[in-house]
C-alpha cells in the first residue's frame, strides 16, 4: 500500500501517556511528524477515539497533543494506533518541529 503523507514521519522511540475515554496507558512513540503519530500502548483505544498524547520528547520537554485514532492494530506484541494529530498549540508544535529537525540532520564528525 502506497499512502500519502502531508509530512515525512520520522522514526523514533519516545515516552507516551495515552488518556481517552477509554482508559489511560503507557507506551512508546514508533514514527511521528507534525500530522500523525504511530504509537504503542497497553491502553485499549476505539477506533475514531480522541486521545490526550503526552509525549516525553527528552528528559526536559513534554509535548501534549489531542489525536484521532485511526487505524489499530497490533506491533511487536503490543497494542498499536496510527492517529492523525488534530491539536497542538502553537508552543507544543515549535517543540515538536525543532525535535524532528534534530533528529533529521546528518551527525556532525567531531
Amino acid at each position: 500500500m502506497n499512502e500519502q503523507r502531508r509530512e515525512p514521519r520520522v522514526r523514533v522511540d519516545w515516552p507516551v501517556l495515552a488518556s481517552g475515554f477509554s482508559g489511560r496507558g503507557e507506551g512508546r512513540v514508533v514514527d511521528i511528524s507534525l500530522c500523525g503519530i504511530l504509537f504503542e500502548s497497553d491502553v485499549k483505544l476505539a477506533d475514531r477515539e480522541l486521545v490526550l498524547l503526552r509525549i516525553s520528547v527528552d528528559a526536559h520537554t513534554i509535548v501534549e497533543c489531542v489525536a484521532q485514532v485511526v487505524r489499530a492494530g497490533a506491533h511487536g506484541g503490543s497494542r498499536a494506533y496510527g492517529a492523525d494529530i488534530r491539536y497542538i498549540s502553537a508552543l507544543d508544535r515549535q517543540r515538536l518541529s525543532f525535535a524532528l529537525l534534530l533528529l533529521q540532520e546528518p551527525a556532525h564528525a567531531h
